[in-house]
């Protein structure tokens, strides 16, 4: 049992240190090609951070593991909002300059809504999928639109944001090398989730709402962290929210493509719901002078604790 638990966790690891080469190798790549700070902030990064979760989504469904696929979505999902953005608020309130995120917010209710209707029957077929990723190519169109009517000082934000250095040559060797270590990480996850499952006892579902979760949305952490160091509400909300757009279009749209995906019953009563109701909850604090608050992070927070203690709890 140590040896499966070992692999997990060090495919865990593999995802957040895999998108990372990705992220820096591919945004470094677009700027040296002309493309702005601004689209590439909130396409590649965003896209970028959500990479783990797409692995895993299709290396579950193609091996039949269909709880494992739309846990980590959901459960990343709440985890974006709820934790990573309630942490980060508790840290230091965050202001938004942008008008684009909290237009997006709207977007990101309407694809986890637009998730709800497609699995009411139960499965998500491969038209659902096709779908879901119209959507996202009308999502993507839309942000490159909005990105053009940004003050100057967002883009100088973003800019900012990417690291400089390097050669394109090792921008793409950097991007390719990301992506194999993703590869080989979403292996040992959905290998060993079985594993960790039965130390845990707890479901497979449970696992992917929880600690997979959590796992894959280590890259979306480590881009709150240093966006609220840097006091850079903009990207910060921005990676959260176009995170969760592209989870919910791009993960579920391709995985159920791959192979048509069986939805629990518990998604559709509980955490499907939770997901709908959080991104939900997002919305007023956005529009309430464009500022998360301390108060309001500590409430998203708690959502996210009772959240996990709910799915831990025995069935």
């Amino acid at each position: 049992m140590l040896t499966p638990l070992l692999l997990f966790v060090a495919g865990l690891l593999a995802l957040f240190f895999g998108a990372h080469l990705l992220i820096m190798g591919a945004s470094r790549m677009a700027r040296d090609l002309g493309i702005s700070g601004l689209v590439i902030g909130l396409t590649v990064v965003a896209m970028g951070t959500s990479m783990p979760e797409l692995v895993v989504g299709i290396m579950a469904s193609v091996q039949n593991s269909p709880d494992i696929a739309i846990g980590n979505v959901l459960g990343s999902n709440i985890a974006n909002i709820a934790l990573i953005l309630g942490l980060a608020a508790i840290i230091r309130p965050i202001p938004v300059q942008m008008r684009l995120p909290a237009r997006e917010v709207p977007i990101m209710i309407g694809a986890s809504l637009l998730f709800y209707l497609f699995a009411l029957d139960g499965i998500l077929t491969r038209s659902d999928g096709g779908a879901l990723l119209a959507g996202l190519i009308i999502y993507t169109v839309y942000l490159l639109r909005g990105a053009r009517t940004e003050a100057p000082k967002v883009e100088a934000e973003y800019k900012w944001f990417i690291s400089p250095g390097g050669t394109l040559a090792g921008h793409v060797v950097l991007t390719v090398f990301g992506s194999l270590i993703l590869l080989v990480g979403a292996y040992s996850v959905v290998n060993g989730v079985e594993h960790v499952a039965l130390l845990l006892g707890v479901s497979e579902l449970a696992v992917g709402l929880t600690v997979v979760a959590l796992g894959t949305s280590l890259p979306e952490l480590a881009t709150a962290v240093a966006a609220s160091v840097q006091n850079e509400g903009d990207i910060l909300l921005g990676n959260v929210v176009g995170s969760n757009v592209f989870n919910v279009l791009a993960v579920l749209g391709i995985a159920s493509m791959a192979r048509p995906m069986d939805v629990s019953r518990s998604v559709m009563m509980i955490e499907a719901p939770v997901m709908l109701a959080v991104s939900v909850l997002l919305l007023p604090f956005v529009w309430t002078a464009l500022r998360l608050t301390r108060l309001e992070g500590g409430l998203l927070v708690a959502t996210y604790a009772a959240f996990v203690i709910w799915v831990a709890l025995p069935n």
